[in-house]
């Protein structure tokens, strides 16, 4: 029931929960790497076990069904995440604590750190509350060479920074009352009756306010390669869907939209678009960051009634083969008509990336089912492989594509669906989604690597008890490795690698603490006694072949 609001708000949940244990087991690990410490076991279980209960196929599959007393599978699903979201951040609040007691100084000199969870060094923006001494002042941040840090302070009480951080571990600022260095350039905005440009120095991104606020030009510059299709029928970013109790399709570029700005410095410039799709009012808040390919949208439908989205008015016969909520065209989606030629399609799923073979996405009986599923994201390669389009989204869902039909994101479908129950519109629809335009195909674009980044964001702190130092313990290079997982065992730590974007040869990881020895492990925990994936240690060096969509898991001896 792709569309719908209640897998819609369950694929979000478990999408949370998913990435913050993934986080507090990552942060746990270098908390131990660095003050010894150890989450309890106990409450990480718990936290996983809810976790799967919501991954379960009733959870997804029957929603509205009853589970425990008046509980349906969706309530025990909020439940459960709430559950492990709670226990991740309480591991990592934890951790960051620990490197608080290391310390202790009872100085006065506050400590901004932000952590980094992935295995390779980032650039990217943060943003952290200040301590009270700072809030409304002027400051300025240092790093450990006492270089000023261009930032820029949110109505006196968050800080906003362009962090550099090394793999899978972290880099320490330091907070001083001082003028920023960051210089007042052009604004990244322009605002006229008819249209506005977002800009940086990546993008000029023009909306159409007379069309919804739709998308007239996406240039990227360093490339002048127009994103844009300038003779179709559909519009770049509209939302279209088929209302069927009026008969008809309507798009939020019937009606004119307007624009807000919401934020505007050096670093980050916001737009805030109100629109009406089919007399149901939107907005829609796009940014574009400094040094970030990525452009974000925060898109919420505020429906002020229940309305009818998808192909026709399903009756309650639910046996029926041909069925209304099977073919994505008609439901309520955010499209992107690019200028490719004769375009490729791919897309990851579960420690997997696969090409397209489909012509298209669409169907509308269940023995004429194809594969229309989008987990973290898809990307989309003109037919020289030469310029790509990425687009990422905040839950699993169903998206549409084909010959005369673009790219597109399904955001809403309401009427009866399986089993004869209607999925019926209850609440503001509320969706996360970003675009990414790049050369080349996915993997030479680290496009498996972004959607990391996007799913395990930079964290910030700040505290007077940190240490004034940047630290690496697990550094992939160049490896194309993704780290997975890194957990703390009784006797070491573990760490799961997946080849998401490199090739089968022998790659060179650094392990930047000190360990006995490394042994490769199944996932049942068991050492690995043939085809092993170490070629060689060479002190901290480790040498490994992991085929392309391989797993491996090793143990790091103490």
């Amino acid at each position: 029931m792709w569309g719908s609001q209640v897998l819609q708000k369950i694929a979000q949940q478990v999408r949370n929960a998913e990435n913050k244990i993934i986080v507090a087991e990552k942060m746990g690990s270098l908390a131990y790497l660095t003050n010894n410490y150890h989450y309890r076991q106990d409450s990480i279980d718990e936290a996983w076990r809810t976790l799967m209960l919501s991954q379960h196929h009733d959870s997804w599959i029957v929603p509205y069904n009853r589970l425990q007393k008046n509980l349906t599978w969706a309530d025990k699903i909020d439940q459960w995440t709430k559950k492990t979201a709670k226990i991740s951040d309480n591991v990592v609040k934890e951790a960051v604590e620990s490197f608080e007691e290391s310390k202790k100084s009872g100085n006065d000199v506050f400590f901004v750190r932000v952590f980094n969870t992935l295995g390779f060094e980032r650039n990217e923006i943060v943003s952290v509350s200040l301590p009270e001494k700072f809030k409304n002042k002027k400051i300025i941040l240092l790093d450990t060479a006492n270089n000023i840090i261009p930032s820029s302070v949110e109505k006196g009480q968050k800080i906003s920074f362009l962090a550099q951080v090394p793999s899978f571990g972290y880099a320490t600022y330091k907070i001083r009352l001082g003028e920023p260095k960051i210089k007042e350039e052009r604004r990244g905005f322009v605002s006229g009756e008819n249209e506005c440009i977002l800009e940086n120095e990546g993008y000029k991104i023009v909306f159409d306010l007379k069309k919804g606020g739709t998308i007239k030009s996406l240039l990227v510059k360093k490339s002048n390669k127009e994103y844009v299709k300038k003779d179709s029928q559909f519009l770049f970013g509209e939302l279209r869907g088929y209302f069927y109790e009026e008969n008809q399709f309507h798009s939020s570029k019937e009606n004119p939209a307007e624009v807000t700005l919401i934020k505007d410095n050096p670093l980050e410039t916001s737009i805030l678009i109100r629109g009406k799709i089919a007399s149901q009012p939107f907005t829609q808040i796009v940014t574009i960051s400094k040094g970030q390919e990525r452009i974000d949208f925060d898109l919420v439908i505020n429906w002020e009634r229940n309305v009818g989205i998808g192909e026709y008015k399903q009756s309650n016969n639910w046996q029926e083969k041909r069925r209304a909520f099977y073919d994505t065209r008609y439901m309520l989606s955010v499209l992107f008509p690019v200028d490719f030629s004769s375009p490729k399609l791919y897309k990851n799923a579960p420690f997997d990336v696969c090409k397209s073979k489909l012509d298209n996405t669409f169907f509308n009986s269940w023995d004429s089912i194809k594969h229309n599923v989008i987990l973290n994201w898809i990307d989309l390669a003109d037919k020289n492989e030469k310029n790509s389009l990425a687009l990422f989204t905040d839950h699993t869902t169903s998206y549409s594509y084909g010959a005369d039909f673009p790219l597109a994101l399904t955001l809403q479908y309401s009427g009866i669906g399986l089993w004869g129950r209607d999925y019926n519109i209850t609440e503001p629809t509320h969706v996360k989604y970003a675009l990414l335009p790049h050369k080349n195909l996915w993997d030479k674009a680290s496009i498996s690597e972004k959607s990391s980044s996007w799913n395990e964001p930079l964290i910030g702190f700040c505290s007077p008890n940190f240490d004034f130092e940047n630290k690496s313990f697990i550094d992939l290079q160049k490896s194309g490795y993704e780290l997975s997982s890194v957990q703390i065992l009784n006797n070491g730590i573990l760490i799961r690698l997946f080849n998401s974007e490199g090739d089968s040869s022998v790659q060179k990881i650094k392990l930047c603490f000190p360990f006995k020895n490394v042994e490769e492990i199944e996932l049942n925990g068991k050492k690995k006694e043939m085809n092993s994936s170490i070629q060689a240690i060479l002190g901290n060096e480790v040498q490994l072949s992991i085929p392309r969509f391989g797993i491996r898991s090793f143990l790091l001896k103490n």
